[in-house]
């Protein structure tokens, strides 16, 4: 299965949910709604580190990205492309974009 019939897949259960409905409808609100969901994975991401808990943060990483397909499907956005593309762009950048690690 490539990246796009996953990402496809994925997008089913979301309509089969309802959550295209609840997030299309409301517009801008929905998409900054919808993003903000993806913080709330990133926090349970976070508790999983802390908890030492590899398993669920596995869990929450896919949750992050499955939130992130569903609003690209709803946008009409081929996720894959653009990763592919963003990286193009990344690997013509300086180490750590000429920015020191903290």
């Amino acid at each position: 299965m490539d990246f796009l019939e996953l990402q496809k897949k994925v997008y089913e259960e979301y309509i089969k949910n309802g959550f295209q409905d609840k997030f299309n409808e409301k517009g801008a609100i929905g998409d900054i709604a919808e993003l903000g969901l993806i913080t709330t994975e990133i926090g349970e991401a976070i508790e999983s580190i802390r908890d030492d808990n590899r398993e669920e943060l596995c869990f929450e990483l896919a949750d992050i990205v499955i939130r992130v397909m569903n609003i690209c499907n709803r946008k009409g956005i081929d996720l894959g492309t653009w990763i592919l593309k963003k990286n193009d762009l990344n690997l013509s950048r300086d180490k750590f974009h000429g920015r020191k690690i903290i």
